[in-house]
């Protein structure tokens, strides 16, 4: 009798809403909580994504979300969310998971399977629009297998065998479960290309080897110091497929959220050039403009708000000029929040939203400024469209202890995934104690993906306006870093 092995697929989900807003969860159930949690004037409808509606082995429908069960809904519904999978993994019969490293079509992954096992394999999932399928293995894959006497016939336990085959960690001869290559557009291909050999390795410009190139002539190689430097201004160069961006948090005032926001944006503006927005989203009145050059006009997100819909296509785009403040030879933009006195209405989450809609058509990269309230619904809107988070943190005990609060809220508030991509940016003060950053690092392993530690700079200390050429060279380059480490998570 043929072997059969019955496999279930499970994958990460992203809500998207009607305003375009991706909100990432672990499986079906963490999305449903998601939806649940939020307030509905009817029942939500969800649909699936139109990368999904195109592949076969999906059915497209329509279902309503009724007490945390999902529910057939008339197709003639309009979704207030779109499901789309990503990070697939097949569970077996014992329940190991086994990830699955491609990017083709569910029909080709399902037949990948039954060839590498040899022998039929079933494959159901619990996901709305996945169709449960049955795989026979490509006939000459069989006669191979049976030749290298690698068949399955007298396995006892033969999905948990299936499943042992293919699992990275249980032995690292075996080879990765169906890692395919899926073809990459040119143009995408073309636009995200590393710097080549001979670029990184161009006559020197800095250090003595630059000085002695420049003062008789010559081409010598760049030193170590300055071929990395070129590599980090590579990685933030890199092209990006469409708008992203980046959210600093802390609930903590004074954690340098401000002061990393500014600097992540004069390093995108001095390296990557482009259109770059620094946005000061502070739920009260936040101080973003008072450490940013100044500008002609004294407006702020809450005047943009009031002409929010005249920027809704890119036609007025040079009237945004009335409304951000150029930040001269650091080619960036600053959106102030609202007016000092904190005496107009606060920009809430569907306003965000919508504004963050607006702007994206102009802006290539937005690092977004927040407030101190994790509870703040433009708070969380931030969190929401943010494509890598930015943790603050300076190296004071008060600081610290809300950084840590503050990845707790993102956890809680199912933010998970967001933090392991995070880069978390540590700022140190006039009198730093080494061990309390040490301890701050060590904690952040394995909470974000990144660390980069700022050194003090008496630049950056009385609060005011900030003047990149007073910067000392060492903060430049660990905002270098900081930055790299930002565009990689992108």
């Amino acid at each position: 009798m043929t072997p059969v092995s019955a496999l279930t697929l499970t994958a990460k989900v992203t809500l998207i809403d009607r305003t375009g807003t991706r909100v990432t969860a672990g499986s079906l159930a963490e999305a449903m909580s998601l939806i649940a949690g939020r307030s509905h004037q009817s029942t939500p409808v969800l649909a699936l994504a139109m990368r999904h509606e195109s592949d076969s082995s999906f059915e497209p429908g329509r279902w309503a979300l009724d007490a945390g069960q999902l529910a057939p809904a008339p197709v003639s519904e309009v979704a207030d969310y779109l499901l789309e999978y990503t990070d697939w993994q097949l569970v077996d019969a014992a329940g190991r998971l086994s990830p699955v490293t491609t990017t083709a079509t569910l029909e080709s992954v399902g037949q990948a399977v039954a060839t590498k096992a040899g022998h039929e394999v079933t494959i159901a999932s619990d996901l709305p629009g996945v169709l449960p399928h049955k795989y026979t293995p490509a006939s000459n894959a069989v006669q191979r297998i049976e030749q290298e006497g690698r068949g399955f016939a007298d396995a006892h336990d033969d999905a948990a065998l299936v499943a042992s085959r293919w699992v990275p960690h249980v032995d690292e001869d075996m080879p990765t479960l169906l890692h395919e290559e899926h073809p990459v557009s040119t143009a995408q291909a073309f636009a995200t290309r590393t710097q080549t050999r001979r670029q990184l390795l161009a006559p020197a410009r800095r250090g003595w080897q630059g000085t002695i190139n420049y003062a008789l002539g010559l081409s010598l190689a760049p030193g170590a110091a300055e071929r990395h430097t070129r590599s980090l201004h590579t990685t933030i160069q890199q092209g990006l497929a469409g708008h992203r961006t980046a959210v600093v948090v802390n609930i903590k005032g004074g954690a340098s959220k401000t002061t990393a926001t500014y600097l992540l944006g004069a390093t995108l503006g001095r390296i990557r050039g482009g259109m770059i927005l620094a946005w000061d989203n502070n739920e009260n009145s936040g101080n973003l403009a008072d450490r940013a050059l100044s500008a002609a006009h004294s407006h702020t997100a809450l005047d943009l708000l009031e002409r929010i819909e005249d920027f809704t296509t890119p036609e007025h785009a040079d009237q945004l000029a009335g409304y951000v403040r150029p930040q001269g030879d650091n080619k960036f933009h600053v959106l102030a929040s609202q007016n000092e006195a904190g005496n107009k209405e606060v920009i809430d989450a569907s306003a965000f939203r919508m504004m963050h809609t607006a702007l994206r058509q102009f802006y290539g990269l937005a690092i977004v400024d927040t407030g101190n309230a994790s509870t703040a619904p433009t708070w969380q809107a931030a969190i929401d469209v943010a494509d890598v988070l930015v943790i603050a943190i300076s190296n004071k005990e008060d600081a610290a202890r809300r950084a840590f609060t503050t990845i707790d809220a993102l956890r809680n508030q199912g933010y998970a995934d967001k933090l392991t991509n995070a880069v978390a940016i540590v700022t140190q003060p006039r009198t730093a104690s080494p061990q309390r950053l040490q301890d701050i690092t060590d904690t952040l392993t394995g909470l974000v993906r990144a660390v980069e530690v700022i050194p003090f700079d008496r630049a950056l200390d009385d609060g005011g306006q900030i003047n990149w050429e007073a910067l000392s060279a060492d903060t430049r380059q660990a905002y270098l870093r900081a930055t790299a480490h930002v565009i990689e998570g992108m």
